[in-house]
Parts: C-alpha cells; structure tokens; sequence
C-alpha cells in the first residue's frame, strides 16, 4: 500500500487553471477545491484556498483530490512506483518544495510557470459528451476573453514556462485566442519555453499556421481530441458537425509539423468498439510521435 505522506504532487507549486467564472490549480474533474470565484486573476496565486491546496499534498492528505479519478494518483496507488507525472516521491521533489515543506508558504515566492487558458469553451463542434448546445462567444465575450488574457500578461507572463491553450474550447476557432496566437509576443514571456495546444484539428490547416508565425517555435507538443475511429462514429455520434476528410487532410498536415502529438479518445457507448481502430489510425498517420490516450468519460453537465 503506498503511503502517500511520502509522495508529493508538483502541480500546486506550478498549475494554474483559469477558467470564465473559475479557476483552478488542476483538472476540475479531479481536484474537488476550486480557487475562490471571480476573484481577481492577479490573487487567485497566493489566495487561502490555493494555499490549502498545497498544503494538503505535502501533508499526505490529499484531501481535495478524488484519488481514483486522478490518473497519476490511481496509477501510482495502484503500481506502486516511485513517480507518475508530477506526482513525486519526496525524495525526488524540486529544492523550491523542499523550502516551502521547510520554511511554509512565505517561502513560496514565485508564480505559476504552467498556466492552462480555458476561459473560452468557443467551438465549432457540438460534442454529446461535452455540451448540449453550440457554444460560440459574443461580442462581449470576446472582449472578455481578451482582458482576461491582458490580466494575464500583466501579472502572470514572466514566471510562465508552459503556456496550455485551451482546456475549454477550441484555440483555433476562438477568436480571442486565435488573435492571441496570431499577435503572439514573446517579449511578455521571458522564461517561456512551450505552447501546448488542445484542440479538434478541425481549423489548424496550412493557411491557419502560417497565420500565427511567431509561436512556431514554441509549440513541441498537442493534444487533439478525436473520440472515434470513422467517418459514421465521427460525424453522426461524437463530433456533430465535424467532417471526417476535413479532419484527416488537417492531421495529416500537422504530422509534417515537428510536434508530438496525444491523440485523445474519450471512451463512450458510442464509439468503444473503434478503439483499436482509432489507435491503428493514428499511428499510421503520426508514426512514432503520436500517443493515444483513451479517458474515462466524465459528466460535465452534460448528460
């Protein structure tokens, strides 16, 4: 049985999650404590609750994270290894935690170094298991997204190592993020070292990547979120609205690109029986830099 007082996960001391109404320091569908609501951006860092939430992963508690929905937690506890992603065993954790486990949070002085945008579920799809109707952003929203985005260049762009686009949307069919994308500046992220994107593919064409030529150079790493393994499964269950040779024209394309991609798949009673399917795609357009990642379906409201 492994003792989890002997292993500490990173990502409180690194994550931050900012959502439209909410923000987070991981992935709302495991991490139970959300940072305080509409707070401002530039306090939700050093906020009691995000000082809780660091707590609770050097005391071993755990306490605001569902260990079996976590896939680092429930791989660890279940195969007893020293490290799954960012989980660590103590021994193994970074001199800055060690500090703050030796000196308490006054010693915690530096900011978010990966920061995930998901303040704009804007998408051209309308996935079953995710929302029940078509989600585009207004006018205001636009704007919206875009303060949101200065709040985060004001007091957040110097620390940030990885910037995660979107967990919420589509990065390429938002318009503040494609904007963002396009007018990006590196200047306002000194320590920068990668953009991840997640996305449906569906827009990220040729003629869109040239558009955006300044992140280029950062962007090592995607995630595309396909859930299904032909055209029928693709087009009439789990992406409506999608067009399966638009998608394949477009991952093919990416696959000229020196990024590695994580093809996702979130398990469903629509698509189940494509997974080895799915998986045999992907490889065969990727080859060696694709992963395939098969979720469990989480309820998002939605069903």
């Amino acid at each position: 049985m492994v003792n989890l007082k002997e292993y500490i996960c990173s990502v409180p001391f690194n994550g931050l999650e900012i959502h439209d109404n909410s923000a987070f320091m991981c992935c709302a569908s495991w991490l139970t404590k959300p940072l305080p609501k509409n707070a401002a951006i530039k306090d939700l860092w050093k906020s009691e609750e995000a000082k809780e939430i660091r707590k609770s992963v050097t005391d071993g508690s755990y306490r605001f994270c569902d260990k079996k929905l976590c896939p680092y937690l429930s791989e660890l506890q279940k195969f007893n290894r020293t490290q799954v992603g960012p989980v660590k065993h103590i021994n193994q954790v970074s001199d800055e935690i060690k500090n703050y486990i030796e000196n308490g949070e006054d010693s915690f002085t530096s900011g978010p170094t990966i920061l995930q945008m998901s303040f704009d579920r804007t998408c051209n799809y309308k996935c079953p298991s995710c929302r029940v109707d078509l989600i585009v952003e207004n006018l205001e929203g636009i704007k919206r997204v875009e303060k949101t985005i200065e709040e985060i260049d004001n007091n957040y762009s110097k620390y940030v190592k990885t910037l995660y686009i979107t967990g919420s949307g589509d990065p390429f069919v938002s318009v503040g993020f494609r904007n963002y994308l396009r007018n990006f500046n590196p200047k306002k992220y000194p320590n920068l070292k990668s953009i991840h994107l997640h996305t449906n593919a569906s827009m990220w064409n040729k003629e869109m990547w040239d558009s955006m030529p300044n992140i280029h150079g950062y962007v090592h790493s995607c995630e595309i979120s396909i859930d299904a393994g032909t055209k029928d499964t693709y087009e009439n269950k789990t992406r409506l609205g999608g067009k399966w040779e638009n998608l394949i024209d477009n991952l093919k394309f990416i696959s000229t690109l020196p990024v590695s991609v994580k093809a996702s798949f979130v398990v469903q009673d629509s698509n189940y029986m494509e997974m080895e399917v799915f998986y045999n795609l992907m490889y065969s357009i990727f080859g060696k830099k694709v992963s395939v990642f098969f979720g469990k379906i989480t309820n998002w409201g939605t069903f």
